[in-house]
């Protein structure tokens, strides 16, 4: 009967061998590092594969002694982590061996293995904060481009109105001089220098009319070959840290071998990235699931982009009027992203539209080849 009985606890040590082993593969190839520590915050387990994000090996990381002053001192409170059991979203910036700054999301979570009571889980989030960056500088490139754009039409507007009544003073004040001029400088007084003044400041409000106009003209643009799946991939990956918290699954279907468009690739790329955004709030209220598609296409001698969202709509009233200036449905909003939207398009020799889907709004950018 010994026999029996030896075979079972062999099959049971190998299950527990073979069982340590596919753990210790699994912490050896993660990309989060993993810890653990004691009540006192000593450490009582590091992962192998800990120099992935730190660039510490594990015996270097003991050395170190306490998760605290590993990963920062006040960390988590304890009674809290009692209460809740777990900790989730903790960011921190940590140093790592070569220097580096790294951002790492954190997750706490009580336990009671080996002595340890605190199990930390940490994930490397510095290239996604990167995104974010990157996005927030975009956004607030936008807006910039979108106030100079209000000025330039505002100034354009002022300029157009300006100049028509002055044009009427100095028609009139010519007109007046010349009659004047019949008649003996003893009985005009000092109505012919008062008339001369108004035209020397006709002249000086002309000066600064022309500046305003000058200051008001928009860069010209660079055409140069564009991809336009290139681009659009591009602003999808701009755009991916915040549609991720806005819980936007976005898909990207584009068109392999698509010919290149010739396009100033800063007014386009500020088109698409308007578009994409736009679609992107109109679903911040959306209940259900939140997707977005922006899809590529050669059509009828074009090149074609489409954003499509799953939001509520454009309302009826609002969508022969929505790429008019001033025209919006934000709250907050000027009225001037669509508009500038189309100048550019338009510009390209192409054309932008707007239609309701059955799933939400959908805008469609058809550029020309060539």
């Amino acid at each position: 009967m010994g026999g029996p009985g030896n075979g079972g606890r062999t099959e049971a040590f190998d299950a527990l061998r073979a069982s340590e082993e596919l753990h210790r593969a699994t912490l050896s190839n993660i990309s989060d590092a993993v810890f653990m520590a004691d009540d006192a915050g000593n450490f009582t387990f590091v992962c192998p594969n800990v120099d992935v994000i730190f660039g510490f090996t594990p015996n270097e990381v003991f050395a170190v002694g306490r998760l605290g002053a590993f990963l920062g001192e006040d960390l988590f409170d304890p009674a809290d982590l009692d209460a809740r059991g777990e900790i989730q979203n903790v960011e921190r910036e940590v140093t790592a061996k070569n220097g580096e700054r790294r951002h790492i999301l954190i997750h706490l979570k009580r336990v009671s293995i080996h002595g340890g009571t605190v199990l930390c889980t940490c994930r490397d989030i510095t290239d996604l904060k990167q995104t974010e960056r990157q996005l927030a500088l975009a956004r607030l490139e936008l807006a910039h481009a979108a106030r100079l754009a209000l000025v330039g039409e505002l100034t354009t507007s002022i300029v157009h109105e300006i100049q028509q009544p002055l044009t009427a003073i100095s028609a009139n004040t010519e007109a007046a001089m010349t009659h004047l001029s019949r008649w003996p400088r003893s009985a005009t007084g000092e109505v012919g220098p008062i008339l001369g003044d108004i035209q020397e400041a006709i002249a000086s409000a002309s000066e600064i009319i022309d500046r305003l106009r000058n200051l008001a003209r928009k860069r010209p643009m660079e055409p140069q070959p564009i991809d336009l799946n290139e681009l659009v991939a591009g602003v999808a990956r701009l755009v991916s840290a915040d549609a991720l918290r806005r819980q936007v699954h976005v898909f990207l279907e584009t068109t392999p071998g698509l010919p290149k468009i010739f396009a100033d690739r800063i007014s386009l790329q500020h088109v698409v990235l308007n578009l994409v955004m736009n679609a992107m709030e109109a679903m911040d209220q959306v209940k259900g699931d939140r997707e977005m598609m922006l899809e590529t296409r050669r059509a009828n001698g074009a090149v074609e982009l489409s954003v499509c969202d799953t939001g509520p709509g454009i309302a009826a009233e609002m969508l022969p009027r929505i790429f008019e200036a001033f025209v919006t449905t934000k709250r907050e909003g000027i009225g001037l992203g669509l508009s500038i939207a189309r100048s550019i398009v338009e510009a390209h020799k192409g054309r932008i539209t707007a239609n309701n889907t059955e799933r939400g709004a959908s805008f469609v950018i058809a550029l020309p080849l060539g």
